[in-house]
């Protein structure tokens, strides 16, 4: 092995979105797109497709956050479900 690198925890690196060899350079180009290589080591990272896991996490945060709003609102004022979607479908988007 020609170079060295630290021994890092791939739970930190992956939270900090680093890259999982020298821990230095950015995972991510875009919200949900990992980069080609690694910036700083040149690592690889095609390989590293993040699939649908980021939107599945967003999902159930917005889901988290809006179904006990919408639920509060359908229990306290009990507007027709047309409302529903006319309000709540522009907030999911918004957030």
């Amino acid at each position: 092995m020609d170079d060295y690198y630290p021994n890092l925890s791939p739970i930190r690196n992956g939270l900090a979105c680093k890259c999982p060899r020298c821990g230095g350079g950015k995972l991510f180009s875009g919200y949900l797109t990992v980069r080609e290589t690694c910036e700083v080591c040149g690592l690889d990272l095609r390989g590293h497709d993040s699939g649908d896991g980021p939107a599945v996490f967003i999902i159930f945060i917005l889901g988290f956050l809006v179904v006990p709003m919408a639920l509060w609102v359908e229990m306290t004022y009990m507007p027709p479900l047309w409302l529903h979607a006319v309000v709540w479908g522009p907030v999911i988007i918004g957030l």
